[in-house]
């Protein structure tokens, strides 16, 4: 799908039309015009002829090419002018230009009458950019902005395309449905992306938008997204229900038989989007389950990302979002500040249920304010809706609660947060407590809790369910809540330090009893490390295999003596030989 771009177009307008024209004339550095000699206007220009050409008519990414031009006549005519893409210019000349993607060029000759103009002859010519398998844009690229968008295009007729990103800053204000089409991928250069000491390239817009006009669309198989920033327009709490829902990323695919595969968003920092970071919808239009459902969950893969400050008041304000059937495996992702972290639309209001796997992520405190026009609270981090509605109360709050939902091996630390209340000149802060999960009616298929650790002290206030639409709401298909779940827990009250990347900084370490996180010094951001079920208490962090970074190591119960321990390389591999090293 190509991108759209809000543009206000160049006309040659002109009430007093020769005058508008002889404007637009002077602003073109004042382009020789047409001889106003001899013809009127019924019978000037008749046997005119246009001519214009691009040579070569195919280049390479910031190679050049010459666009010529000729008006052909054997007569001059008062009334007619010569416009290339909107500007009056000579009757013959040519420029040389270098673009950044491909683009159609427009020759028209127009005639200026009374009260407006008409186009009387028109030629066009166009010239095709072709891109490098793999085009890297960084700050001298030309125009970065607009060849990320031509080399995304369908009119790139590469069959694979590796877009990189590099020290750039770039503004996509104004631009939406930008498809990342079948074999694309978009992603930070290796030695440029986000990680322990380093936010990556960024990607941002400032113009609030309904969520029918994400930045990014994905509908094709084999689609990678990763390494940099992507900032919406929206830092505080979005309020407008209808032009301030912006999406960062949206996944709905096209139409067909077959099951999606193959669809990647890792290492992001995803920010700022009121609406959704990353919506992952469904298409039933060739089959009535779709092509997202519980046998491909990890069809759609949202890997080792941060998702922070997505908020809206009342609706959405989500990190990740699965509806009208859509599925996702959302894992070892970072949650701060969002209304929910993991939201859910029930289905499609027909046969196709949504779902996800939520596994091993780190959901923090602060987030989860929810307003109306009289008040705030605070609701919950985890989420799947029902698809009914109760009058008067709140939508989609029981009934179908979507179809498989598997939530393990999270960190939830979120139990509500302080809000402020103000009477008079006095301003006091509010606790309230919200829950991490709330399944809001009966799944199809089910929810399974299982190992997950949570802050709050005890299931109750931890997971909440709806029932079926009703004055008794019955709890049909319950929550399976499995028993080795642990509440009450606060891993960030002990921390270990340690230096992660090698470069003499100390990193913060925490085990939170099912997974390994470190946060940078200098960006300040937790980042997955590992599923293991180790405590701090039960390592140690030292440079075990001597390669100037930091391991991790069990802990030997012996004091004093040397003994043979496993150890994880960086924290991130899995136990291997082991070592001698000194019981501590």
């Amino acid at each position: 799908m190509q991108s759209l771009r809000n543009r206000t177009p160049r006309a040659l307008v002109g009430a007093i039309a020769l005058a508008a024209l002889t404007s637009v004339a002077t602003m073109a550095n004042a382009a020789p015009m047409i001889n106003p000699v001899g013809g009127g206007p019924s019978e000037c220009g008749l046997d005119s002829a246009l001519q214009l050409s691009a040579s070569p008519a195919q280049v390479a990414y910031g190679q050049p090419t010459t666009v010529s031009w000729a008006l052909n006549s054997s007569e001059t005519c008062k009334d007619l002018r010569l416009v290339l893409d909107g500007v009056v210019v000579p009757r013959s000349g040519s420029r040389i230009e270098t673009l950044p993607r491909s683009a159609r060029h427009t020759l028209q000759l127009v005639r200026a009458q009374l009260g407006g103009s008409s186009v009387f002859k028109t030629a066009v010519t166009n010239v095709k950019v072709n891109y490098p398998y793999r085009l890297v844009l960084d700050a001298a690229s030309l125009k970065p902005v607009e060849a990320l968008v031509g080399a995304l295009d369908d009119s790139n007729t590469n069959i694979e395309q590796i877009v990189e990103l590099c020290n750039v800053n770039l503004d996509m204000t104004g631009y939406s449905n930008i498809g990342i089409g079948e074999r694309r991928s978009l992603i930070a250069s290796p030695n440029c992306a986000r990680g322990a000491r380093s936010y990556g390239p960024r990607i941002f817009v400032t113009d609030k938008r309904s969520g029918s006009k994400p930045l990014f669309q994905i509908r094709s198989d084999n689609v990678l997204v990763s390494g940099f920033r992507l900032e919406g327009p929206t830092g505080d709490i979005g309020t407008d229900d209808d032009n301030n829902m912006e999406v960062g990323i949206q996944v709905w695919p096209y139409a067909g038989t077959t099951q999606m595969r193959n669809i990647v968003v890792s290492n992001m920092e995803i920010s700022r989007w009121s609406g959704t970071g990353v919506a992952v919808g469904d298409n039933t239009e060739a089959a009535v389950r779709g092509r997202l459902s519980s046998q491909n969950v990890g069809a759609v893969r949202i890997s080792g990302n941060y998702f922070h400050h997505n908020q809206h008041a009342s609706t959405n304000g989500y990190g990740v979002a699965v509806k009208g059937g859509g599925y996702a495996l959302v894992e070892r992702n970072v949650f701060a500040f969002n209304r929910h972290a993991i939201a859910g639309g029930s289905g499609n209001g027909q046969a196709d249920w949504s779902g996800y796997t939520a596994s091993d992520n780190l959901i923090l405190p602060g987030g989860g304010v929810h307003c109306t026009l009289l008040t705030c609270w605070q609701t919950h981090q985890i989420d799947m809706h029902g698809d009914q509605s109760t009058p008067f109360t709140d939508d989609y709050c029981c009934g179908i609660a979507g179809e498989t939902m598997v939530i393990n091996r999270n960190t939830i630390l979120y139990t509500g947060g302080y809000l402020t209340l103000s009477a008079a000149t006095l301003s006091t802060p509010v606790w309230y407590s919200g829950n991490a999960i709330k399944i809001r009616g009966n799944p199809m298929d089910k929810a399974v809790v299982d190992n997950n650790v949570f802050g709050h002290s005890n299931r109750s206030d931890a997971i909440a369910q709806n029932g079926g639409l009703g004055p008794l709401g019955t709890i049909t298909n319950p929550i399976d809540v499995r028993p080795n779940n642990v509440y009450g827990a606060n891993p960030m009250a002990t921390l270990g330090s340690c230096d992660f990347a090698g470069d003499g900084r100390q990193d913060a370490f925490m085990a939170t009893g099912v997974t390994w996180w470190a946060r940078s010094p200098v960006s300040g951001q937790w980042r997955y490390l590992n599923t293991m079920p180790e405590k701090l208490s039960q390592l140690t962090l030292m440079d075990v295999n001597g390669d100037g970074k930091c391991d991790v190591a069990r802990r030997s119960t012996q004091t004093g003596v040397a003994v043979s321990a496993p150890y994880s390389a960086g924290g991130i591999g899995p136990w291997t030989q082991p070592v001698v090293m000194t019981g501590l």
